[in-house]
């Protein structure tokens, strides 16, 4: 047993020394042939020269000068300005009631929308009308009477200046007042019966309404809200850097498109700008006029595409290029060189920039920071 046990224990062994013969072989190989390419690899003896690194790998783009229109894309909301309060100015039973008031109708400038019983206030015209012919004619009869009062103090009193209260001159400011008041009147009572027709002075659009026919309706309540057609904007937030990018923003124009389908495409301009920064987004809200407000509804979403100033002498380059804030790498003589650029538009992953010499190409493939310094070689180009 002892001698099988020690038999055992020698194979072992040797195995693990072939083991171990292997893995040193494979570590000497490997070293022999990392020696042999970096070899292979360097300068000939006949150059004459030391030892000289490798030639990196490039991908160039060459820009040319064109045109570019700077444009911001962004989203926006359709808003009314103001939302008008139906608010009946007098009282009463609603007697008739357009088709247009309901939500969603449309309405002309000056469309009787509803009308209250105007009986009542015809006869208050009436009754007005009266009151002012009676204090017109109290107003003649008075005035009659200071002429004769003054005809007979000359005769009597010739030159000498008649008294106030003789020439009637109270009385006739008083009767004057009358007519005035009276006329008043009148001229309230007639607003009055106007006002039983409900119109406004627009055309415009119905947001909602509770006015039905026989209700009964109190001056001065609230009883639905409109909003005029050519008050619909399309407010659209933008961050300070796109408002620099098309300034002055005031009268730029707009295209706009609409979720689904939901109206047809349209031009807009730029109208005017929020005062301030919001609290919260940091955004500042441009408001745009759309041409056709009367086929758009407040809450649709826009897509906004804004269109800001053309650029005659620019060049566009992947954003890729950039090697830093407003710099790019260059191939110049087969080494690369760094160019400061103005960068003047950035969109759709590519920035566009002010005029400038790109040499030999505009280096657009990632480069390790260990080849900066050396010599390139260019393996892809393309025009821009």
């Amino acid at each position: 047993m002892e001698d099988e046990a020690r038999q055992e224990r020698g194979e072992r062994d040797w195995l693990g020394w072939i083991q171990l013969s292997i893995v040193a072989g494979i570590i000497i190989v490997s070293l022999v042939l990392t020696a042999w390419l970096a070899a292979s690899s360097g300068p000939s003896p006949s150059n004459g020269q030391g030892s000289q690194a490798l030639a990196a790998p490039v991908e160039v783009v060459r820009p040319q000068i064109t045109q570019h229109t700077i444009r911001v894309e962004t989203t926006g909301t359709v808003r009314a300005r103001a939302m008008v309060t139906l608010t009946p100015e007098v009282g009463g039973r609603v007697v008739e009631i357009s088709d247009s008031l309901r939500a969603g109708g449309h309405f002309e400038a000056d469309e009787p929308l509803a009308v209250i019983d105007p009986r009542n206030y015809r006869l208050s015209v009436d009754r007005a009308g009266a009151a002012y012919a009676d204090a017109q004619s109290a107003l003649q009869r008075l005035e009659a009477e200071a002429a004769l009062a003054r005809e007979e103090w000359e005769a009597l009193y010739p030159g000498e200046p008649i008294a106030p209260l003789t020439a009637l001159e109270p009385q006739l400011e008083a009767a004057r007042a009358r007519v005035t008041s009276s006329r008043a009147d009148l001229e309230q009572a007639r607003l009055n019966l106007d006002r039983t027709r409900l119109s406004l002075p627009f055309a415009g659009r119905v947001a909602d309404t509770r006015i039905t026919l026989g209700q009964l309706l109190g001056a001065g309540q609230p009883y639905g809200e409109v909003y005029a057609l050519d008050d619909l904007e399309i407010a659209v937030p933008l961050s300070p850097e796109d408002i620099a990018r098309i300034a002055p923003a005031t009268g730029r124009t707009v295209e706009l498109s609409f979720e689904a389908g939901a109206a047809p495409f349209m031009s807009g301009t730029i109208v005017r700008e929020g005062a301030r920064l919001d609290d919260r987004s940091r955004l500042i809200t441009v408001f745009v006029r759309p041409e056709n407000p009367e086929r758009l509804q407040p809450g649709l979403f826009a897509s906004v595409s804004i269109e800001g100033a053309t650029l005659d002498q620019a060049m566009s380059l992947p954003a890729s290029a950039l090697a830093g804030l407003g710099q790019v790498r260059t191939v110049r003589g087969g080494r690369i060189a760094l160019v400061e650029i103005e960068v003047l538009d950035r969109t759709d992953g590519r920035i566009v920039t002010a005029p400038f010499d790109a040499a030999e190409g505009v280096i657009i493939s990632p480069l390790p920071e260990s080849v900066l310094a050396g010599p390139v070689t260019i393996i892809s180009e393309r025009e821009n």
